[in-house]
């Protein structure tokens, strides 16, 4: 039975059986594996907290006929003040479900895919604020669906390639077809979300800066406006219903 290494995050778990667990992982080498971790769940298990969600290990993995098994792992970063705080916790789980959904096996961008994943999940566990960690998630949303090939436009109408106007002109985001439109395909398209100045400039930063230099319009309202519009737009390109933004409506707004 073949081994192999690799650096992954994990992102989701099932039960199997009494004392084994599922574990849906992306790496740095691979993109998503999954995989079993045997005797996870018994009290003597050396795996024990590594197999935890939102946890970053060095995995030591055996290929297996159906579903590869976990042998070795040792902690990169446990990001343990995320399970302290309940809005950080959901935060990073929503985030670890984006990855889940858009993520491949043996992925072509799992180096660039990987690092966003560890980066974001690091600054949600290390900012304090409520805008810093929607700053944090707006950001990780725009350069993961960058990196999976559904970048937003921004510089122009998405459905005439309209380039008169600059971009304070823009009162509309289509999520279907991913960026901003004019007023004269507002009225064609088939959903539309209210968009201005602000919102594209905060767009514009997050696909940058790591955070901006001048955040004197870095509000709480703004930024929780700019992930709702990117929901609806990651939503619209997932082939898949996502759970947590209900969470983050009833829990963090």
């Amino acid at each position: 039975m073949a081994n192999y290494k690799a650096q992954a995050i994990n992102l989701k778990s099932y039960n199997l059986g009494e004392s084994d667990k599922i574990m849906v992982m992306y790496s740095r080498e691979h993109g998503l594996i999954r995989c079993v971790a045997k005797g996870v769940k018994k009290s003597s298990s050396s795996l024990g907290g590594r197999m935890q969600l939102i946890v970053a290990n060095n995995l030591l993995l055996a290929k297996g006929r159906n579903l590869d098994i976990v042998c070795q792992a040792e902690v990169i970063e446990s990001f343990s003040s995320i399970r302290n705080d309940m809005t950080k916790l959901i935060y990073s789980f929503y985030c670890a479900e984006l990855i889940n959904n858009f993520g491949l096996e043996n992925d072509t961008n799992s180096k660039i895919i990987y690092d966003l994943s560890f980066e974001a999940l690091k600054n949600i566990s290390i900012f304090s604020s409520l805008e810093e960690i929607l700053w944090t998630v707006i950001r990780f949303k725009l350069r993961l669906m960058e990196a999976v090939g559904y970048a937003i436009e921004l510089n122009q109408c998405v459905r005439c390639n309209d380039i008169e106007h600059n971009y304070s002109s823009y009162h509309f985001f289509c999520p279907e077809s991913g960026g901003v439109i004019c007023g004269k395909c507002e009225e064609k398209a088939n959903k539309t979300l209210e968009i201005d100045k602000r919102h594209i400039s905060i767009f514009k930063d997050a696909q940058i800066y790591d955070f901006p230099e001048d955040n004197s319009n870095f509000d709480k309202t703004l930024l929780y406006s700019c992930f709702n519009i990117l929901k609806e737009y990651v939503s619209a390109k997932s082939d898949k219903k996502l759970k947590t933004p209900e969470m983050i409506e009833t829990l963090c707004c």
